[in-house]
């Protein structure tokens, strides 16, 4: 274990206090009349001095190393960063920038686990029903638990898990395949309200910030679609290129490089992000939106987490959103670094919530079994 400095002893200590010893006086014929006991050698003063250097010595390595064990304390083990999503979406992709810059503030291994399904439900579920010890995390959007619980059922809810913070932030885009009938964005709503409940719309699991935008859209358009649900962007993107759905709701990190190559096209652009795909219109530009469909993911931890550990979770994840590479990789995305507090990670989830009750309330969801 690496000593702490105050345990060092400094060079040329121990002669001085041979030294120092050596300096001893005869006392005074008088002080000697009123001793009751023969004066300290030279010898025995030199060991009563080394005594009481050894014994502050210990002291001090004593409370080093007290506070050592206590900053070791967590984490003492690899960490796991569970995506409730596909490997090769959006989150996953983040989770593994994130999860290299975090291992080097934590001092500690973290590897990404992705355990996809039910809207994120999957993993949420492996991650609150795991030991409230800051080793098993989760890395995804709010709405696995402000929206997910609305239309699967699940034996979790917002007050199942403790969120530490936002990690990134990343605009949703409305696209089609190069050649598509849909040239524009009026076009889509233009065929929603011909053949309502026809149009094939794809999203990226159910509850997820992709179905969050079709439900957007349908209610800025008063268009209704007929929504298909995947387990991640890329088989979603398959079938759109494939010609099996029609249009998708995805995120600009994960349909950048088929736009650049030109195999998708980009109608819209959900929420205030515009600046991720310039000249391209915001589907506000049909009315107002609800809310922000925005893709923010975060980390969250299980209900009864220490707040130590949470603490020393929070400091290290605000250094990590600060390294280099950590940053240079989202913005390479097309992502956007979003420090936020678990107060803004919160409040982002209870905004959700209203919205599916609101959504629920007036018949516009299906609970799946």
């Amino acid at each position: 274990m690496r000593r702490c400095k105050a345990d060092r002893i400094p060079k040329g200590a121990m002669l001085q206090a041979t030294r120092s010893a050596t300096a001893w006086r005869p006392v005074p014929p008088s002080s000697r009349r009123a001793r009751t006991s023969p004066p300290t050698t030279i010898n025995q003063e030199s060991g009563m001095l080394r005594r009481q250097f050894l014994r502050g010595s210990a002291a001090v390595l004593g409370a080093c190393a007290a506070r050592l064990s206590f900053a070791q304390s967590y984490p003492t083990r690899p960490i796991t960063l569970w995506v409730p999503y596909a490997v090769g979406g959006n989150a996953d992709l983040t989770a593994r920038l994130f999860a290299d810059s975090l291992a080097k503030t934590l001092g500690q291994s973290v590897v990404v686990g992705n355990k996809p399904g039910g809207g994120g439900a999957i993993g949420a579920l492996h991650v609150t029903g795991s030991p409230p010890d800051g080793y098993n995390l989760l890395f995804c959007a709010p709405s696995v638990f402000s929206v997910t619980p609305h239309l699967v059922k699940v034996s979790y809810g917002i007050d199942s898990i403790q969120p530490v913070c936002l990690v990134s932030k990343t605009p949703l885009v409305l696209v089609v395949k190069a050649g598509s009938r849909y040239k524009s964005l009026a076009d889509v709503v233009a065929a929603a309200k011909a053949r309502p409940q026809t149009v094939a719309m794809g999203y990226s699991g159910l509850g997820t910030p992709n179905h969050l935008a079709m439900l957007d859209l349908e209610a800025v358009g008063k268009i209704r679609f007929n929504g298909i649900a995947y387990k991640g962007s890329n088989p979603m993107l398959k079938d759109l290129l494939g010609g099996q759905i029609e249009i998708a709701a995805d995120q600009v990190s994960t349909s950048k490089a088929y736009i650049e190559s030109g195999t998708l096209v980009p109608l819209a652009v959900f929420g205030p992000l515009q600046d991720a795909l310039p000249g391209i219109p915001s589907v506000s530009s049909l009315g107002p939106e609800p809310f922000d469909v925005t893709t923010y993911l975060g980390i969250s931890a299980p209900a009864g987490t220490p707040a130590s550990i949470m603490l020393a979770l929070q400091k290290a994840a605000n250094a990590a959103l600060q390294e280099s590479r950590f940053v240079q990789g989202v913005t390479k995305m097309g992502s956007f670094v979003q420090w936020g507090s678990a107060e803004d990670y919160a409040r982002i989830m209870h905004k959700e919530d209203e919205f599916m009750r609101a959504m629920a309330a007036a018949g516009r969801l299906k609970m799946e079994s």
